[in-house]
C-alpha cells in the first residue's frame, strides 16, 4: 500500500507505536479478571501516565553490570587484514554513592553488611542520552492526540495557527511538558537543552510554566533553556520580551530564526540577538533554515562577532543549518574549521531524505554535534518521541557502515560523545568520580544497543532512578 497519501512513514509510525504503547502497557496490564477492577486510561487527559519509581537510597551497591571493555579483532580468510568484529565486555559492580560512582568492582568483592545492593542481571550500562534540541515547552503530547493541518504558506501559517493555539494551551503547559519529560526518561535521556516561546501572544507565560516544570525534576533531568523568538525577533517586536524573559533569570541561550527571510533583515536581526547574549552574557541558539545564499552570510556574521567577542567563543550553536547540505566538499571543509576555530556547536534533528545533513563529515571535521528530537507531537511536526537512541540508529544507516566498531562510535551521537570505549578501543567510561547516570539495557555491546534499539530498563540520573526499575539483590 502506498501511504505517502497519508503522510505516513514507517518511521513515524514505529515512532507513533512506541509512545501510544506506554500508555496501553499500564491501563491494559494484568490478567482477564483484573481487567474488570482496573480503570481504562482516559486517553483525551495523558498519553504518558505517571509510574512511581523506587527511591534509591544515597549509598548503594550495583551488581552485575557489563561494561565493554575493547574492541575483538579476527582474522578472517578471505581478507588481507584482522578486522572488528565484536566488542568485549566484563561484569563488575559499581558502588554508587552521593550521585557518584565511587567505585568500580571485581563481582567477587564481597559487598559490606548492612549495605543495599542491586542486581543489574547482566544488563549493558550505557551512558545518559542527551536530547539537545526540543521544544517541551509548547505541545499536542499530553492530551488528544491532534495531527498536523495542511498549509499553504508553512512558516507563516504554522505561526498564525500558533497565535491561535498557544493561549489555548497555556492552562495544561506544566502537565504536557512534564509528560514530555517522562517520555524522556522512558526513552534514557537525563540532559537536555530546551528551547521555550517568547512571543507577543503567550509573552512570558511558557517560560514561567517551563521552569516550574523543570523544578518538578531536578533530581532527575539536567537541564538548559535557550529562549526562542518563534514569531521572529525584529517582525513580531519581541527585542523587549527577550530582554524580559533573560532579565528573570535560568536562561543559558538566546534563540533566533532566520534572520533573512523571517526577519528580513539579517544584519540587524543577528547584530541584536549578538547583542542580547553579550548584555546577559548568555549563549545563542540560532535556528537557519533558510539557503545557502542567505544562511552562509548569516552564519558569517555571527562568527564575524564571536571573533570580535571572544565570550561567545565556544557558546554558539548553529541549529538545522540545512544550507551545509548544499556546499561542496571543499566548501563544507573551509567552513567547518573556521566554526571549529571559533568553537560553533552544530545542532540537528537528523533530517532524512532530501534535507539529510553531513553530520559525520561535521564531527570528524572536529564541530561539535548536539542532536535532539526538536518538536515532539505538536502542529510543526506530527512526529517526535523522544528517542535519542533512535537518532544514533538514524545517522549510523545515513552515514556510517553496518561494521561493528562504526556503529559502536555513532552511540556517541546520543550521548554527547561519552561512550564506553575511546576511538582506539580503550575503556574510558565509566571511572571512578563519574556521576552515575547510566541507563540498563538489555543488548551486549554499544553496537547492539544502537541496531536494535532495546528498551531502557532502568534509567538512572545521578544514582537517582527516573525511569524503570533494578531489582534488589538476593
Amino acid at each position: 500500500m502506498d501511504h505517502s497519501q497519508f503522510g505516513l512513514s514507517r518511521r513515524g509510525f514505529m515512532g507513533g507505536v512506541g509512545a501510544g504503547s506506554l500508555a496501553l502497557g499500564v491501563g491494559l496490564a494484568g490478567n482477564a479478571g483484573a481487567a474488570e477492577t482496573v480503570s481504562a486510561i482516559d486517553v483525551s487527559v495523558v498519553t504518558t501516565p505517571v509510574i512511581d519509581v523506587a527511591t534509591l537510597p544515597d549509598a548503594y551497591y550495583l551488581l552485575n553490570v557489563r561494561l565493554e571493555t575493547g574492541f575483538v579483532e579476527e582474522k578472517k580468510p578471505w581478507l588481507d587484514a584482522p578486522v572488528i568484529t565484536h566488542t568485549s565486555t566484563e561484569l563488575k559492580t559499581l558502588h554508587i554513592t552521593g550521585g557518584k560512582i565511587a567505585g568500580i568492582l571485581d563481582t567477587k568483592t564481597p559487598v559490606p553488611a548492612g549495605v543495599t545492593a542491586y542486581d543489574a542481571q547482566g544488563q549493558l550500562m550505557l551512558p545518559t542520552f542527551r536530547d539537545m534540541h526540543t521544544h517541551i515547552d509548547k505541545t499536542f503530547y499530553g492530551g488528544p492526540w491532534e495531527a498536523t493541518i495542511p498549509t499553504q504558506n508553512f512558516r507563516v501559517d504554522r505561526v498564525a495557527q500558533e497565535r491561535e493555539l498557544l493561549l489555548k494551551l497555556l492552562p495544561t503547559a506544566e502537565e504536557r511538558t512534564a509528560a514530555i519529560i517522562r517520555l524522556m526518561h522512558s526513552r534514557g535521556t537525563t540532559i537536555c537543552r530546551t528551547h521555550c516561546n517568547v512571543d507577543p501572544v503567550s509573552k512570558l507565560a511558557n517560560l514561567e510554566h517551563l521552569k516550574t516544570s523543570l523544578a518538578r525534576f531536578k533530581d532527575t533531568l539536567t537541564s538548559e533553556i535557550a529562549i526562542f523568538p518563534q514569531h521572529g525577533l525584529l517582525v513580531s517586536d519581541s527585542v523587549g520580551l527577550m530582554r524580559e524573559a533573560l532579565q528573570s533569570g535560568g536562561v543559558s541561550y538566546v534563540g533566533g530564526v532566520d534572520p533573512a527571510s523571517f526577519d528580513n533583515d539579517m544584519e540587524k536581526s543577528v547584530d541584536t540577538t549578538v547583542q542580547l547574549a553579550i548584555d546577559f552574557n548568555v549563549g545563542i541558539d540560532i535556528h537557519v533554515h533558510d539557503p545557502r545564499d542567505t544562511a552562509i552570510p548569516t552564519f558569517n556574521r555571527i562568527m564575524d562577532h564571536m571573533e570580535e567577542n571572544k565570550q561567545l567563543q565556544g557558546n554558539v550553536t548553529f541549529s538545522h543549518a540545512y544550507s551545509l547540505a548544499e556546499l561542496s566538499k571543499q566548501e563544507l571543509k573551509d567552513f567547518a574549521a573556521r566554526m571549529k576555530a571559533l568553537g560553533v556547536t552544530f545542532a540537528t534533528a537528523v533530517p532524512l531524505g532530501r534535507y539529510a545533513m553531513p553530520i559525520r563529515d561535521l564531527h570528524e571535521a572536529g564541530v561539535d554535534v548536539i542532536c535532539g528530537t526538536d518538536s515532539v507531537i505538536d502542529w510543526w511536526d506530527s512526529f517526535g518521541n523522544c528517542d535519542m537512541l533512535q537518532k544514533a540508529n538514524e545517522i549510523a544507516r545515513i552515514d556510517y557502515s553496518s561494521i561493528e566498531y562504526e556503529i559502536n562510535r555513532t552511540l556517541g551521537y546520543a550521548t554527547g560523545f561519552v561512550t564506553p570505549l575511546n576511538d582506539k578501543g580503550e575503556q574510558v567510561w565509566p571511572k571512578t568520580g563519574d556521576d552515575a547516570s547510566f541507563n540498563l539495557v538489555p543488548a551486549s555491546c554499544s553496537a547492539e544497543a544502537v541496531a536494535r534499539l532495546p528498551n531502557r530498563n532502568a534509567v538512572v540520573h545521578k544514582g537517582k532512578l527516573a525511569y524503570g526499575a533494578i531489582p534488589k539483590a538476593g
